[in-house]
Parts: structure tokens; C-alpha cells; sequence
């Protein structure tokens, strides 16, 4: 499933590791992510974090996953910022 999701996007080179989570990806951007609603952890290569609605992740090109881990769906906004950190 995140295969064929990741590839619908043309976005199937960001999945660099995903022994973790399938659904582990990088991106070549900074990321400001609020959760809104619900609670989400983020999985991380070495870490996983717990977040409730209200909590704000920056992130600068990790390898990183999102799991819903509420009785209810999670929802997010995010901005993500182009950059390059070749």
C-alpha cells in the first residue's frame, strides 16, 4: 500500500529505509507540522514520539513515518519548505 502510494506521487526515491514502517520516507524539505486533531506517534529511525493535538514538529529531512494512535483519525496541516541537504 505505501509502495503504490508513494509511486502514484512519483515519490517512490524518498523511501530510503523502511525496515521501521513501510511508510518511512525523507524529504528534501523543512517541515512545520501542527497536529490538529486526534493523536499521532512519529517514527523516527532511532525514536518514536507521542503527540497530541497542538503539539508542532520541525523536521529538516529525517527519515520519518506517521501512525495514528487514537481512537479517531489524526489531522494535520503542515508547511513544507523546499530545501536541499545533499
Amino acid at each position: 500500500m505505501f509502495a503504490a502510494g508513494f509511486k502514484a506521487i512519483g515519490a517512490e526515491h524518498e523511501r530510503v529505509n523502511t525496515i521501521k514502517h513501510p511508510g518511512m520516507h525523507i524529504t528534501q524539505t523543512i517541515d512545520y507540522i501542527i497536529l490538529i486533531k486526534g493523536a499521532a506517534t512519529l517514527i523516527l529511525d532511532k525514536e518514536e514520539v507521542n503527540l497530541v493535538a497542538g503539539d508542532v514538529v520541525v523536521q529538516r529531512g529525517t527519515n520519518h513515518a506517521w501512525s495514528a494512535s487514537g481512537d479517531e483519525p489524526a489531522l494535520f496541516i503542515a508547511v513544507l519548505i523546499d530545501s536541499n541537504f545533499a
